[in-house]
């Protein structure tokens, strides 16, 4: 349909003679855009969240009957942080899109056509979302040297010991907080716009409700299918858009926006100036929009690859389905900020060019509200309605995320190894059920090694768990004790780990209403720019991903490397984005802190000097030991009860493995997924080569031809029907297959 849209568009040619002296609407009046004064009330607002929370809950409780029912699946500690391990390619795209979807992406994406012209959009888009193309390759490597790890961190313990465990947990919980700080502030900022006389610790109060309730019912399956959902209402917003901008627009922009040509001509009339920068709004590929694009794309990668959120979907999935789900995740995420801010932009620009004089002034600019003027002047107060709509979508999903990364953390990186082991001081090649090795050491005899059985091969488990079904039909509250001598102290540690993971996941929650209120208030009684100090924020944090792929990537990093390449990292990146401060020689303030010069300069600085400290370090302490052996470690991060290999039995045909520690070799594993491997990283270089390079470099030019604005209009329609199909259909089409398909496993 999109596609179609825009064959029209480009069809719709007016030969008239065209001024820009002179704009009236059909009727002849003069053209004007009405202010931006019409808000919900609080009453409507409070309704549609409670409805948006009860219906998620619905859908997340709708994920555990379906894995209860087609999968015979119970709710375990495990199943809460991984889903079951096995999601689908589809699922996984759609959680990366939810998840990266904030307030910046929805509202101030927009602005950015308004600063850098008809490319900002673009630059902010593959800026901020080409790391998560890359990530596939981080997570199929993750994935195959760690496949029962629940956190990357839990990988980087026991391969690299405590300290850099202690260091990497500091990082993560930075993020996170950042990430969840950040996007609280925003979406508080951004529905006290469009509500009328909200204050912010109720709206914190709100989006915590919204948060909060699905994410405890569900775990992260939950989310996955909530993500699902809210991606399909996403995308049929976005068409709205789309189809009242291009295909009918209201009678007072009848032959306007929806005629190429007239549309080319209106935007050559605004001066050859965005609104507030110095730029072409016709222009592509400036050295103002390069040095955006470059700046978004060191930028962002912190904020990705130091996000236990964003590793959940690799924990959440086999190898495949990761790297699928991440490389078209991200390029889903980037039709958001092509698609809709592109043509938001430029209508905005449209209106302003028109009506002759700004609609918004910078300050209402820079607070997002471009998406919300255009909303209401296109589609009247619905349109007000489909913002606050899109907002809460926004915060449901990466919130939740945000939720459940830090939860796991705190339990498989924290209270888990350090507060509340099963066995303490035991060491990793030692089996939790009888205290023995796992594998066969010069030190170690054959009878010394583990020999137990896992749990779906265990009589007396079977036994025990026909009982408690039993018991729970009969509608018992209380349930028989375990009866199983080698695994039942283990299983009730696991369910009281899982109890502490609720209350961890609801205590997360509800410090966001203490947390987030004070915030905003300390932010607007000193005039402060949270969202500037978020942005410093990432200077700091760029010392740290580097090191972080590196000990993943490279079997020779040493935990002296990583930590000697982190810190020294952090320091130079603060002095480098300090000196280029005060060598520009302006008054030091927030806002002049965060400009991109200073930014992109202290991340560069960062990740460099970390990396290249790293290498060498890294050098000066290598013994030289086994490769394959040191991989290999990663490998027993392992449930005695539910064994990852339980996940690959058909891969690796381990489902006549009596023990649980019965694995594969770490070569096997690469040697069957080695496709997969030449995937994740021939696919990603080239989508970089095309998106950083190619296009722009095609597209360059300091005023679009007419041409060349149709064709790049159609691209943007375009982009966003392949990520309507990838977002909507493929899921549900995945989804169908596999109910078929256990279905008939169950008859035969």
């Amino acid at each position: 349909v999109n596609m179609v849209a825009a064959l029209i568009c480009l069809s719709t040619i007016i030969g008239q003679a065209f001024s820009c002296e002179n704009f009236s609407n059909q009727n002849g009046t003069k053209f004007s855009v009405q202010k931006f004064e019409e808000k919900l009330s609080i009453g409507t607002t409070l309704f549609m969240v409670v409805l948006l929370a009860v219906a998620a809950c619905f859908i997340s409780l709708g994920f555990g009957k379906i894995q209860a029912l087609l999968y015979n699946l119970p709710v375990t500690l495990d199943s809460t942080f991984d889903a079951g391990g096995e999601t689908s390619s589809g699922l996984i795209i759609a959680n990366v899109l939810c998840q990266r979807t904030t307030m910046t992406t929805l509202l101030g994406s927009s602005s950015m056509v308004l600063q850098y012209g008809i490319s900002g959009s673009y630059w902010y888009a593959v800026g901020g979302g080409i790391q998560l193309i890359f990530f596939a390759i981080l997570s199929f490597l993750f994935k195959t040297k760690a496949p029962g790890a629940k956190t990357i961190l839990q990988y980087i313990r026991i391969e690299y010991g405590k300290d850099v465990h202690i260091m990497f947990i500091v990082y993560f919980l930075f993020c996170n907080f950042i990430i969840f700080a950040g996007l609280l502030v925003d979406a508080t900022k951004a529905i006290n716009l469009i509500v009328e006389n909200l204050m912010p610790e109720f709206s914190s109060m709100l989006l915590a409700l919204l948060i909060g309730g699905y994410t405890i019912v569900g775990g992260l399956g939950g989310t996955f299918y909530v993500s699902y959902t809210n991606a399909i209402l996403l995308f049929a917003l976005i068409f709205i858009f789309q189809f009242n901008i291009f295909i009918s627009p209201t009678q007072k922009y009848e032959n306007i926006f929806n005629n190429m040509t007239y549309f080319y001509n209106i935007l050559n009339c605004s001066k050859q100036e965005a609104i507030i920068s110095n730029s072409n709004v016709l222009s592509f590929g400036t050295p103002k929009e390069w040095q955006f694009g470059v700046s978004n794309f060191f930028y962002f990668f912190g904020f990705t690859i130091l996000d236990q959120g964003a590793w959940q979907g690799s924990v959440a999935s086999k190898p495949a389905s990761g790297v699928i789900g991440f490389i078209i995740g991200g390029l889903v995420w980037m039709s958001i900020s092509i698609g809709l801010a592109t043509s938001v932009g430029l209508v905005y620009t449209g209106m302003t060019t028109m009506q002759q004089s700004n609609i918004l002034t910078e300050e209402q600019i820079d607070e997002g509200l471009v998406l919300p003027i255009v909303a209401q002047e296109l589609l009247g107060t619905s349109g007000i309605y489909f913002i606050l709509i899109l907002i809460l979508l926004a915060v449901m999903s990466t919130g939740s995320s945000q939720v459940i990364a830090i939860s796991s953390i705190i339990v498989y990186d924290i209270y888990q190894p350090y507060i509340q082991p099963f066995v303490k001081n035991l060491p990793w090649n030692y089996c939790q059920l009888c205290l023995k090795a796992l594998k066969r050491n010069y030190e170690e005899e054959k009878s010394n090694l583990c020999d137990c059985v896992r749990m779906k091969s265990c009589h007396e488990c079977m036994t025990d768990e026909n009982e408690r079904i039993l018991s729970k039909k009969q509608g018992n509250l209380v349930l028989p004790h375990y009866e199983c001598i080698l695994h039942k102290d283990f299983k009730v540690y696991q369910e009281k780990l899982l109890e502490f993971a609720n209350w961890c996941v609801v205590i997360t929650t509800i410090a966001t209403v203490p947390i987030i209120w004070p915030l905003t208030s300390i932010a607007n009684t000193f005039e402060l720019n949270l969202t500037n100090i978020f942005i410093i924020c990432g200077v700091f944090l760029n010392s740290g991903w580097m090191p972080m792929t590196v000990s993943i990537a490279w079997t020779q990093a040493k935990p002296t490397g990583l930590l000697y390449g982190c810190i020294s990292g952090l320091i130079a990146g603060t002095l480098g984005w300090l000196i280029t401060i005060i060598v520009q020689g302006e008054d030091i303030t927030l806002n002049f802190a965060a400009n991109q010069t200073a930014v992109l300069i202290g991340n560069v600085t960062s990740l460099l000097i970390s990396l290249i400290v790293t290498i060498i370090v890294s050098k000066k302490f290598n013994n030289n030991e086994h490769q394959d052996s040191y991989e290999k470690k990663s490998l027993y991060i392992i449930n005695p009860l539910t064994p990852w290999t339980e996940k690959y039995e058909v891969e690796f045909k381990s489902e006549q493995n009596e023990r649980y520690i019965d694995l594969p070799k770490y070569s096997e594993i690469v040697n069957y997924f080695r496709k997969w491997k030449l995937a994740s990283f021939i696919i990603p270089m080239v989508i970089a080569l095309v998106l950083l390079i190619i296009v722009p470099v095609s597209l360059q030019t300091s005023g679009m031809t007419n041409i060349k604005f149709y064709v790049w209009i159609c691209t943007t329609i375009t982009w966003t029907f392949f990520a309507t199909v990838m977002v909507v259909i493929l899921p549900f089409v995945q989804q169908v297959m596999e109910v078929y398909k256990q279905r008939i496993k169950e008859r035969i």
